[in-house]
């Protein structure tokens, strides 16, 4: 393929994101415009671009007080499952007993709705950050830990013995073998995470978030039937995800497995 026919590719694939929603957006403003949708239930985009300007500018806590709150949260509370939850996830892959002790309560927890943790957490914690960051935490670690040890423990063993072979101690064989081995596995439950931290969020801040937050400025719009800023909020948080998904996993895929040939590239080079 030649250099500019690639380059017009690649800017497709850069743009293409777009369109989806841009077409969704005018058939939705479509829809209301002819009431074939209630435009008072389903408010149309031009009303929630008005709507997320208002709330920008008008608005005490404004829109960004709500979304700096927001993303504390989730960054402490994904930051920890990620920590815990990979660390833990090794652990159970590398040592049989630590699995042994650990899968049987993980499978008895992980069917617990993250939502259902929040009114215990509130007892316990109480309401504001510690409780929301907790339950991100917990919605975050499970996907994580998971995928993390069916990673490490379905390295190939042909690998490991290679690396014995070659004379690689514990710590090289964890760091060039399994690790490398687990990553893709790895990414994919850092992916599902994000999705999980954004509805745990959501939950947490609507029971246990005080004055700020965006699942709380969706919460407290009941009050008023203000369904504009409800889905002002909606679309912010399908937004948040999207752009971490694409800062954060999509950038480290980039470097690491698909640099390394272990996933092909979409509409990859010819």
């Amino acid at each position: 393929m030649s250099k500019p026919s690639q380059k017009g590719e690649n800017k497709w694939q850069k743009y293409s994101i777009v369109i989806p929603f841009l077409i969704g957006a005018i058939l939705w403003e479509i829809l209301a415009f002819f009431t074939i949708l209630d435009p008072i239930l389903f408010p149309p985009p031009s009303q929630l671009f008005f709507t997320f300007f208002n709330l920008l500018l008008n608005r005490r806590p404004s829109l960004i007080d709500h979304i700096i709150r927001s993303l504390y949260h989730i960054f402490m509370g994904y930051s920890l499952g990620v920590i815990i939850g990979i660390s833990i996830g090794i652990l159970m892959g590398l040592n049989r007993f630590i699995y042994n002790t650990l899968n049987p309560i993980l499978a008895l927890l992980i069917p617990v709705p993250t939502l259902a943790w929040v009114p215990l957490l509130l007892i316990i914690l109480g309401l504001g950050d510690i409780t929301i960051i907790t339950a991100i935490f917990l919605g975050c670690f499970f996907p994580i830990v998971y995928n993390t040890l069916n990673g490490i423990r379905g390295t190939d063993k042909q690998l490991i013995w290679a690396a014995r072979t070659m004379g690689s101690n514990r710590i090289d064989i964890l760091l060039e073998v399994l690790f490398p081995s687990a990553l893709l596995s790895i990414l994919t439950g850092l992916r599902l995470s994000i999705g999980y931290a954004w509805r745990a969020l959501v939950g947490a801040e609507m029971l246990a978030g005080i004055t700020m937050g965006i699942g709380h400025m969706i919460y407290a719009a009941r009050w008023g039937f203000n369904l504009d800023v409800m889905f002002t909020g909606l679309i912010i948080i399908s937004l948040g995800g999207l752009i971490m998904d694409r800062v954060l996993i999509i950038p480290l895929e980039k470097a690491t497995v698909l640099r390394w040939g272990l996933l092909e590239e979409k509409g990859g080079k010819q």
